[in-house]
């Protein structure tokens, strides 16, 4: 019997030793108005980390709008090494993926009105998931998943600032954990509201 005992111990606490998990939620705003949701999901096992982006917004810009977003973003250590970017949307659907190969990426991105086949030759160690749980605060540039592009940080008085194919999105931060994150959109920004900060 205390074998038994045992042994249910050790399954029903083997899965926690494995992997630890950090989730947030946030509302996604434009001029006020909520228009979706985001959650972002990190698991952490051993030196490993996946990162889970979600993401569901619908509104109106010249016609209904939908959008349903995933991205999911896997870490050796801190070295970046795979992304996967899933859009679907009423416009379409969209898939980019990101693939470190020997010793550079090879990327192959797909989204509206914007197409890139290219690699880039050297490592990166922060990705557009990874605002959602570490300040970037000596991060000079990152990857950005759903572009594969390479994109400069810029450090602000209280916010950081980037540049993603011509559109600037600006990272709030309390105490280390992003507060909020306002992204650049042509008839009013995307405002994304952590929930449980």
């Amino acid at each position: 019997m205390k074998n038994s005992y045992k042994i249910c111990l050790l399954v029903f606490f083997l899965p926690f030793g494995l992997f630890a998990q950090d989730y947030q939620e946030y509302d996604i705003s434009i001029a006020g108005i909520s228009i979706g949701e985001m959650t972002a999901t990190r698991k952490i096992s051993g030196d490993d980390s996946q990162i889970d982006v979600r993401s569901k917004v619908g509104f109106w810009f010249f016609g209904k709008v939908e959008l349903d977003f995933h991205t999911v973003s896997i870490f050796k250590g801190t070295h970046f090494i795979k992304s996967e970017v899933n859009s679907k949307t009423n416009k379409g659907n969209f898939r980019s993926l990101i693939t470190w190969v020997n010793d550079h990426y090879k990327v192959i991105s797909r989204n509206y009105k914007y197409e890139l086949d290219t690699e880039v030759r050297k490592k990166m160690f922060f990705s557009s998931s990874s605002f959602y749980f570490e300040e970037p605060k000596n991060v000079s540039e990152f990857i950005a998943e759903g572009y594969g592009l390479v994109c400069p940080v810029v450090k602000h008085k209280d916010y950081y600032e980037v540049n993603v194919n011509g559109n600037r999105n600006r990272f709030y931060y309390i105490n280390g954990k992003l507060d909020k994150a306002v992204m650049e959109f042509p008839i009013k920004n995307f405002v994304m509201k952590r929930k449980n900060l």
